[in-house]
């Protein structure tokens, strides 16, 4: 793996995006008008889909927010594993490279992820990528590796904008001839060659879904009448997975419903706060120092607090100082998501984990 990428965060990140979860699970993103789901399907015994998305507060009122869908490639080594580090290391490197322009945040973000898997797996394993930034100060740019797939929804229309990276994608005025020609000609994790296909997303649109290759089976005029049908993301999230499990269930079903908004959305975390989410729960990463020293920390839980150095005054009168902390501290309280129809929300509690400092200037090195 290139030694610019914050490799305790790809770690972190690899390790909580490989934690053990349950069949199914549809969320809505915190605040955002974003939808992620996966479902394991009625015939695999793993679910090797991974969808997830990171919102990062840069300060000055910028920050961008970066989803990504990756499908473990079925038949080769680990898929799930393979998967999990694609969107790990995109999401690192997301970060790394935020100063730069998007195209190219996207391009380095992706060829990351690439080296990160073949790195590991020497192109034995690997897996497709869709991923989408929307930066508050650049706009919104997609990109896409393999058949997993970026749509847009406009005016009761759903268009397709990548192209499949397979014969039947790359050559469709030829469907008779590779109508069965399906095998995938790049992925993640296949190293040298691969080409990062940039995705420009239209200025107008309502929504942007991405999709793995188990929701293909549904045609694409149902899916259009689904989405056209549903109140909100969730609910277009909820009923394309349905729908592929009714149409066979033959794949793990996995979806990420994206609508435009503002760039000034509020923001409750300081500038250096990271937040991902996927379908089970949440991660909050907090960047200290993100311009000085690098130093990097762990905390297992929100109720695991920092040492602090005690002061002169906590010092000659403890319990006097004790009462009063006692009756500042605030309450904690848990934001309660809504349901969507009959799927549960997870309910795993967030988690707080590092702290790392990693800047590059607007030519993509390091400080």
């Amino acid at each position: 793996m290139n030694e610019m990428i914050p490799n305790k965060l790809t770690a972190r990140l690899y390790s909580w995006l490989s934690r053990k979860t349950t069949p199914s699970a549809i969320r809505r993103v915190g605040e955002l008008p974003l939808a992620i789901g996966s479902d394991i399907g009625v015939v695999r015994t793993e679910n090797q889909d991974r969808v997830a998305v990171l919102r990062m507060e840069l300060g000055r009122g910028r920050s961008f927010t970066a989803a990504v869908l990756c499908d473990g490639m079925g038949g080769m080594a680990e898929g799930s594993a393979c998967a999990s580090q694609a969107v790990a290391s995109f999401f690192a490197a997301c970060i790394l490279y935020r100063e730069l322009p998007l195209s190219a945040r996207l391009s380095r973000a992706t060829q990351e992820a690439n080296s990160s898997v073949y790195a590991v797996y020497h192109g034995r394993g690997g897996a497709t990528l869709s991923a989408i930034i929307h930066d508050s100060a650049d706009g919104v740019l997609g990109v896409n590796i393999g058949d997993s797939r970026i749509y847009i929804y406009q005016d009761g229309t759903l268009e397709q904008l990548s192209v499949d990276d397979t014969m039947l994608g790359l050559l469709p005025n030829n469907k008779d001839a590779y109508q069965h020609r399906n095998e995938i000609l790049q992925f993640i994790g296949m190293g040298e060659g691969m080409e990062p296909h940039i995705v420009d997303i239209p200025a107008l649109h309502e929504s942007i879904f991405l999709t793995c290759d188990g929701v293909h089976f549904v045609e694409r005029q149902t899916m259009q009448l689904i989405v056209d049908s549903a109140k909100d993301s969730a609910l277009a999230v909820r009923r394309l997975i349905d729908v592929a499990k009714w149409c066979g269930g033959h794949d793990n079903a996995s979806v990420i419903a994206f609508k435009p908004f503002s760039a000034r959305l509020p923001f409750s975390n300081d500038p250096g706060t990271v937040q991902v989410w996927d379908p089970y729960g949440e991660l909050q990463i907090v960047t200290v120092d993100m311009y000085n020293n690098e130093r990097i920390m762990n905390k297992q839980s929100w109720e695991k607090k920092p040492a602090v150095q005690k002061t002169a005054e906590e010092v000659a009168h403890p319990t006097h100082l004790l009462k009063k902390k006692r009756q500042a501290k605030k309450k904690v309280t848990e934001k309660i998501v809504p349901k969507i129809d009959d799927t549960d929300i997870a309910s795993e509690r967030p988690q707080l984990n590092i702290y790392f400092n990693a800047d590059v200037d607007k030519d993509g090195n390091r400080d």
